[in-house]
C-alpha cells in the first residue's frame, strides 16, 4: 500500500472522528478539510479528545504512536497529524491494517 494511500486513510478516520465529536455536539458535520484545518480553534476537540483521537487512531490501525517525535501543537493541524501518522506507519509496519470503515449512522 503507497504512502498516499495510508495519508487518506489516516484523512478519512480523522474526518470521521471530528465528524462523530460534531454530531454529539449537534454541531454540522464537515466534509473534506483542508491541510491547515485546526482541530483545536475549530473548537470541535479540546486536549483530552486530542488524546482521545490518538488513542483512537492506534487501536484502529493497529499501532503504537511514538509520541518522542509528537509535537502536539503541530500536529493540531490535520494535514501534519496525517503525514506524522502516515509516516510513522512506513517506518514501522503495521501488525494488521485494518481499512478505514465509517462509523457514522
Amino acid at each position: 500500500m503507497s504512502t498516499s494511500i495510508r495519508r487518506d486513510d489516516v484523512r478519512k478516520f480523522i474526518v470521521d472522528f471530528l465528524n462523530r465529536k460534531l454530531k454529539e455536539q449537534r454541531r454540522a458535520l464537515l466534509g473534506d478539510v483542508s491541510d491547515d484545518y485546526d482541530m483545536f480553534q475549530s473548537g470541535i476537540i479540546d486536549s483530552l479528545a486530542f488524546v482521545e483521537l490518538i488513542t483512537t487512531a492506534s487501536q484502529h490501525f493497529g499501532w503504537e504512536i511514538d509520541l518522542e517525535g509528537f509535537d502536539p501543537e503541530r500536529m493540531a493541524t490535520v494535514g501534519p497529524l496525517c503525514a506524522y501518522v502516515s509516516g510513522e506507519l512506513n517506518l514501522h509496519p503495521m501488525k494488521s491494517f485494518l481499512p478505514f470503515v465509517s462509523t457514522e449512522c
